[in-house]
């Protein structure tokens, strides 16, 4: 599929088993191949945002195989970050930096932010798929089941106050934490660049605790939605047959550890 989508020798080509949720390849130095589970359309206008000063856009057109997008990258050396902490206050800083440039970017073919929450649904009336988490996933949600209604309505109510500021709206990356920043030889890149929409500036500067020029409450409603949008991917997958797979395993601690800190 490479071979013939790109025309590309594919030799040297060797899988990554790293990151969550996607699928990514080396060929050779040069190439760095992405599979993203995420509709071809979507994706195409996520990425089209790319800022060239700080991110890194495919080099080739995106190809569809089955529900998976591929994506082909220039083979970037330099320094990666897992998620967690940032290094140093340098660290921190240099990611606020591109961020800024970021929200100062034009829009481009970038989706307006939604807020649509992806599994909502099957967070909140949940039912377990077959496998090692689906009945460990319906014990813990019930527990909760009042609480996760109520951030759920908080939370509707802070995105009908949102949707009010649409002025304020701007081009966003969304997840500019450090697993999403790499040090190169020609300076600091933000990469991963699916998550972007045109959304509130609050959208990226909540990870990075950042308060300056930015809505205390925007900032909130951003905090929550992460944590929302996690226990719904998670909940949803735990509704589907599943395996246990250390995918399933992790979504499983993420699932958990989420709802237990609501």
């Amino acid at each position: 599929m490479i071979q013939r989508s790109w025309n590309l020798d594919t030799t040297g080509l060797g899988y990554l088993p790293v990151g969550f949720g996607s699928h990514h390849w080396t060929i050779g130095d040069e190439w760095f191949v992405t599979a993203d589970d995420k509709p071809h359309d979507a994706l195409a206008a996520a990425l089209s945002a790319v800022p060239p000063s700080v991110g890194v856009a495919p080099a080739a057109p995106l190809v569809t195989v089955g529900r998976w997008t591929l994506q082909l990258y220039p083979y970037l050396k330099g320094e990666s970050f897992e998620w967690g902490e940032f290094r140093s206050p340098e660290h921190r800083a240099a990611t606020l930096r591109m961020v800024r440039e970021v929200h100062r970017s034009p829009v481009c073919q970038a989706r307006f932010d939604t807020f649509h929450i992806p599994g909502r649904a099957a967070a909140l009336a949940f039912t377990p798929g077959e496998g090692p988490f689906g009945a460990r996933a319906a014990d813990l949600l019930a527990g909760c089941a009042e609480v996760l209604r109520s951030h759920f309505g908080r939370y509707d109510a802070l995105v009908r106050d949102a949707l009010k500021l649409r002025d304020r709206m701007v081009l966003t990356h969304g997840e500019p934490h450090p697993g999403n920043t790499m040090r190169t030889r020609d300076g600091w890149r933000l990469i991963d660049w699916d998550t972007a929409l045109i959304s509130h500036p609050e959208r990226d500067l909540w990870l990075l605790e950042e308060t300056e020029g930015a809505l205390p409450w925007l900032l909130d409603l951003y905090r929550l939605r992460w944590r929302l949008n996690d226990v719904a991917e998670e909940a949803r997958r735990f509704t589907l047959p599943h395996t246990g797979s250390d995918d399933d395993a992790f979504g499983w601690t993420i699932l958990r550890d989420t709802v237990n800190d609501l």
